[in-house]
């Protein structure tokens, strides 16, 4: 099958422990038999090699917990056909959303010598909170 052919997939990460992506690579046989089958367009865990999008299948891992992240999902959203929602994080607020029933600046001043160079959202949200989010795979890690 033709790279033209084949649909592209890109995997983003947000707040997250990368366990999902971790995952998705110790698939080895099964992996390299999907890798045959779509045009792996980006992928920073597994290469540096990137293809602009649009893509017409998206995975993100991890939650929104930074401005910076909440512009950047919207972005990725404009350029996906599809986008799947991986693993608890990105479906849930994943262990980061533990903080959302406490107080989170005295969190950061608990673990950060400067907290005041952090920038944080009040809360850390799933994926769906902020984009259309076609599936979601539910797992920690996937």
């Amino acid at each position: 099958m033709s790279d033209a052919k084949k649909p592209s997939v890109a995997v983003y990460k947000f707040s997250s422990c990368d366990g999902c992506q971790l995952s998705l690579l110790n698939l080895e046989d099964e992996l390299l038999d999907l890798a045959g089958a779509v045009d792996i367009a980006y992928f920073l865990e597994a290469t540096r090699a990137v293809k602009p999008g649009p893509y017409d299948i998206t995975l993100v891992e991890g939650s929104v917990t930074t401005p910076h992240e909440a512009e950047r999902i919207r972005q990725i959203r404009s350029e996906a056909r599809f986008l799947i929602a991986l693993g608890t994080c990105a479906t849930a607020g994943g262990i980061q959303a533990l903080r959302n029933f406490g107080n989170a600046d005295e969190m950061a001043r608990m673990v950060y010598a400067h907290p005041e160079y952090l920038e944080y959202l009040d809360k850390s949200t799933a994926i769906a909170e902020h984009v259309k989010v076609d599936l979601e795979i539910w797992g920690c890690p996937v």
